[in-house]
């Protein structure tokens, strides 16, 4: 038995690293594995071309920077381990296919007066639903950055109120209704369906209305950022953090097994066989669906359903390229579209088409004929990720199925160029001046590829596991394990996208560490500002 820890953290994510940086904070002796040469998980970067730097996911954030690990500098990772943000003006803007452009901003009325162009009604209903959302923003903030309440506990909590009671039904209405509830524009509508769409949700399921509120609570009460140099840097100055209070960070250590005796987590096996003990407790990045692999002593109900757990509706395929110059876009809007973190292409009028394509990838099929790209290019506001100013590193990516109809999810290996060649040739039609003769460099990755990146993107799903079906909260991924914990397994923790508040970069090992602190006896104003 090699020497042992007090905190043995299986994976090294954004989650599992920021977990792992409150337990350093508080004296423990932590020890991160993580299975790949670098940590962060869904959080890094590459150099696709000399020069280029690269997000291959997490690339333009907004949920966590309300998490106080960000917004209160907890973890000194800004004041202490240089870390640096760049503000957008714009969080999410679609660029239509003649030209015009709706921008969502920070500031609720600059939105409306964008959505007037296109609809006098639909800005005074934006108005209106807008700034009741940010009233929610405290509430909904403070929740995703703490140990999820019970969820009849949290639906009472809204009962009484007339927003709270349209949140509630939010729960179980789909993001469809409340959209069309409010918007009479079929460009408005298309916007705010394709947003939704980023939860890698079917904007007409039922439990995803209320993203709706959750998404313009957030976007007029933080904004948009990218980091400064690459998400990588997030991940890095998490490391720092850990290194600085003691802890070590091990790569290319993967676990193949917890071990567990007497009822509680006693440490964890390496694929060399390597055993590692863990005096305190294991924290791990394990994916639902694989718990019983890890722990065959979990419990077999809590297993079963934990293996139940649904998949998003859709995955995505990731394109980076390094262009030799920046793109032009159509249309007189350069301001605009320069100063957007997320740009979306769609034509103007496909309303039914773009309803139409959620279905299909649930049945494998490539939307042919009804390409709608999104790009993030992050070298508009931070010229550290480019060679030279006028260069551009654009992040390109498009939803996909995870599994393909022919082939399955194995199929993609044969289809990533053919599908990444698709949302290539659908963006070039929105600039004026971007041709193949630009590209320096290229990285296509698929839901393949990002199944075999990160165990919690398991078959390709970015998000963990779906946010509908009531997979959040305190349901989040099933009422056994919500609580971070796995029942019977004394010293076990759970950390990771499938986790609350899930999804996209939240700085989501907060709230896990919260509840450590509590269980091992810890004051939590030692890591914490409450």
């Amino acid at each position: 038995m090699s020497k042992a820890y007090d905190i043995v953290v299986v994976g090294g994510g954004s989650n599992s690293l920021t977990a792992a940086a409150y337990m350093a904070k508080a004296g423990k002796r932590v020890l991160v594995l993580e299975k790949n040469s670098r940590c962060g998980g869904g959080v890094v970067s590459v150099e696709v071309a000399p020069g280029f730097i690269h997000d291959t996911h997490a690339t333009g954030l907004m949920t966590c920077m309300v998490n106080p690990a960000l917004s209160k500098d907890e973890l000194g990772l800004k004041s202490r381990f240089g870390l640096e943000f760049k503000e957008w003006d714009a969080a999410f803007t679609t660029l239509f296919d003649d030209g015009s452009v709706l921008a969502t901003a920070q500031d609720v009325d600059r939105t409306a007066q964008s959505i007037a162009k296109f609809s006098t009604r639909d800005a005074e209903s934006y108005r209106e639903l807008a700034r009741r959302c940010v009233k929610l923003g405290p509430l909904l903030n403070a929740g995703a950055a703490t140990p999820p309440m019970p969820f009849s506990r949290f639906m009472g909590l809204l009962d009484g109120n007339e927003i709270g009671s349209e949140l509630a039904a939010g729960l179980f209405n789909s993001a469809y209704d409340v959209i069309c509830r409010y918007f009479e524009s079929t460009e408005v509508r298309l916007h705010y369906l394709k947003w939704i769409g980023e939860a890698m949700e079917n904007p007409e399921s039922n439990g995803t209305g209320v993203l709706v509120y959750n998404l313009l609570a957030l976007v007029h009460g933080s904004g948009p950022y990218a980091v400064v140099g690459g998400s990588q840097r997030l991940s890095d100055s998490l490391v720092k953090c850990i290194e600085h209070h003691g802890g070590t960070v091990r790569t290319q250590a993967e676990v193949v097994k917890l071990q567990i005796s007497g009822g509680r987590a006693r440490g964890v096996v390496l694929k060399d066989g390597e055993t590692i003990a863990a005096k305190d407790a294991v924290l791990a990045c394990i994916h639902p669906w694989n718990l019983k692999q890890f722990i065959p002593e979990i419990d077999e109900r809590v297993a079963t359903d934990a293996r139940a757990t649904k998949l998003s509706n859709h995955g995505a395929v990731n394109q980076q390229i390094s262009l030799s110059r920046e793109p032009i876009f159509i249309g007189g809007n350069p301001d605009i579209l320069r100063n957007s973190m997320v740009v979306e292409y769609m034509p103007r009028g496909d309303f039914l088409g773009m309803r139409k394509i959620y279905d299909g990838y649930r049945y494998g099929e490539i939307p042919y004929g009804h390409f709608n790209p999104l790009s993030i290019i992050n070298s508009f506001i931070d010229k550290t990720r480019v060679p030279t100013p006028d260069q551009c590193a654009l992040y390109l990516y498009h939803f996909a199925p995870m599994h393909l109809k022919d082939g399955g999810i194995d199929a993609w290996d044969e289809r990533r160029q053919e599908y990444g060649n698709l949302v290539w040739d659908a963006f070039k039609k929105y600039t004026i001046n971007i041709d193949e003769s630009c590209i320096k460099g290229r990285l296509i990755e698929t839901p393949l590829d990002h199944h075999r990146h990160s165990g919690s993107m398991m078959q390709g799903d970015i998000f963990g596991i779906g946010t509908a079906g009531g997979q959040i909260l305190g349901r989040r991924p099933t009422p056994a394990l919500a609580n971070y914990r796995v029942p019977n397994i004394g010293g076990l923790y759970l950390t990771g996208p499938f986790m609350h508040p899930g999804g996209t970069v939240t700085m989501g090992g907060r709230p896990t560490a919260m509840v450590m602190y509590q269980d091992m006896g810890i004051d939590l104003s030692v890591g914490f500002e409450i």
